[in-house]
């Protein structure tokens, strides 16, 4: 009797421990647990309010005021941290002057202390000239009337510190007279390092981006959007990085638009005495997203062309064996001849120093280069220099090898004399590399001819630094 109570108790032991077990790994299989740029569990809401009209009662109609609120939820729902619980909406015949402020007096109640709220409004904007102020213009509003009109100072006042409990608001606004409430912020903005977006997400922060300032804007199109929000979009679609802090989602609208028109789309902070300076809205990507950048992240680093980094001596029947290479014609000192690979270039500026990373091959030039030299001496001092200075950040930078160096010869001239990507610097038409011909020579890439050959220690040529990245 004692040896079949023991065999149930296992039995029931056993049956708990498969349903305990199972209940774990169900636990664990609901996915990671997305994490703010402080390293710890995001806190708090992700709220959106988006407002779009184009069927006014007497205004002239708008194409593409809906289209852009819901172009902005859109890409905000299927790219980052945001849920369809926290999105409010008001459309055409909803987009009344009660309904707005009701909304946003409605987030004033709901909205906490570790939230964040961006607020998307595109439609008719007015200025009434004899108080120089903007407003939002409802879908029953007149232009005669500014007091049919929600105006800028009654949206900042529902977004002021005292009025709205979030710590980061975000007002994005596509309308004309929509930069009179705000301090646009002067000089170069930021570069977005960790510790950038850090500081920006642990301070409070009421920030504006708009389609103008205290002037019409032109109604341009591309697509099915406005100019401003075709390019505010495209910042958000075509973000990689985990956290994006509004000003640098502000430098893709403001180059695309004042590249496109003759808009200049404003950035600043509400006039508000809360408000801490290096403080900025972040969105997050969420966890899908995360999972299809990896999963393309490795299949790049699978199809990326490695190139030689290390130093050889090399005869000129090895060079004109090097990979990825077509020659056009073969020489007893070298070849002329352009790349085969499709470069992935990407210019851009670390404090300041200006580089260009190759996501094809792996590696990052330096944009400019040096002046001529023709001391091997010199040569390693003008490097060794830019290690001590950490260029870019970065202390390994080095000559390139044959191989990398003839990587950025291209099939054609570009900006009218030179074979290579008009990101570089042409003042570099010819440059070192680290691989030798014999004792006193060294392999030379020539961009004006396109060419590669070898020299002597006994003419000037330029150096090219570069580096390989992770």
């Amino acid at each position: 009797m004692r040896k079949s109570q023991n065999i149930y108790t296992i039995i029931i032991f056993l049956v708990f421990l498969v349903f305990s077990t199972h209940s774990v790994a169900e636990e664990h299989g609901r996915g990671k647990v997305l994490v703010s740029p402080t390293g710890n569990e995001i806190q708090g809401n992700q709220w959106l309010f988006v407002i779009g009209i184009d069927s006014y009662t007497n205004l002239p109609y708008l194409n593409t005021s809906v289209n852009n609120a819901k172009a902005v939820k859109g890409i905000l729902l299927k790219r980052y941290y945001f849920d369809d619980y926290h999105v409010i909406e008001l459309y055409n015949g909803d987009a009344t002057r009660r309904n707005i402020l009701g909304k946003l007096r409605y987030l004033t109640r709901r909205v906490g202390p570790e939230d964040s709220v961006i607020i998307f409004y595109s439609g008719h904007g007015g200025l009434d000239s004899s108080k120089r102020e903007g407003g939002w213009i409802p879908v029953e509003g007149s232009m005669e009337e500014s007091s049919s009109w929600v105006s800028n100072r009654e949206v900042f006042n529902y977004l002021k510190i005292g009025a709205i409990q979030a710590k980061h608001v975000l007002l994005i606004v596509d309308s004309c007279f929509s930069g009179d409430y705000f301090r646009r912020y002067k000089g170069e903005l930021p570069r977005a390092t960790d510790e950038v977006i850090k500081q920006a997400y642990k301070l409070r922060s009421r920030q504006v981006i708009t389609s103008g300032g205290i002037k019409p804007v032109a109604g341009d199109v591309m697509s099915e959007n406005s100019i401003f929000t075709h390019f505010l979009i495209k910042g958000l679609e075509e973000n990689k990085n985990p956290f994006l802090i509004s000003s640098e989602l502000f430098k893709v609208v403001k180059s695309g638009v004042e590249k496109n028109s003759d808009q200049a789309p404003g950035f600043g902070m509400l006039n508000d005495k809360g408000v801490q300076k290096a403080g900025e809205l972040v969105v997050f990507l969420n966890e899908n997203e995360l999972a299809r950048l990896k999963e393309i992240s490795w299949k790049e680093r699978v199809s990326r062309k490695r190139l030689r980094s290390s130093y050889k001596d090399l005869s000129v029947t090895q060079i004109q064996s090097m990979p990825y290479i077509e020659i056009r014609e073969d020489q007893e000192w070298g070849v002329y001849g352009h790349s085969t690979i499709r470069h992935q270039y990407e210019a851009m500026s670390i404090v300041y120093d200006k580089i260009v990373i190759d996501h094809t091959t792996g590696l990052m030039w330096h944009q400019n280069g040096s002046e001529r030299f023709k001391d091997r001496e010199k040569i390693s001092e003008w490097v060794d220099n830019l290690n001590l200075k950490g260029y870019a950040g970065f202390s390994d930078w080095r000559l390139p090898t044959a191989e990398e160096a003839a990587s950025l010869l291209e099939p054609e001239k570009k900006f009218g004399a030179m074979y290579v990507d008009s990101l570089f610097d042409k003042k570099q038409t010819l440059i070192w590399t680290g691989d030798s011909y014999g004792p006193d020579a060294a392999w030379i890439i020539s961009f004006c001819f396109g060419s590669v050959f070898w020299n002597k220690f006994d003419e000037f040529f330029c150096i090219r630094p570069v580096r390989t990245m992770q």
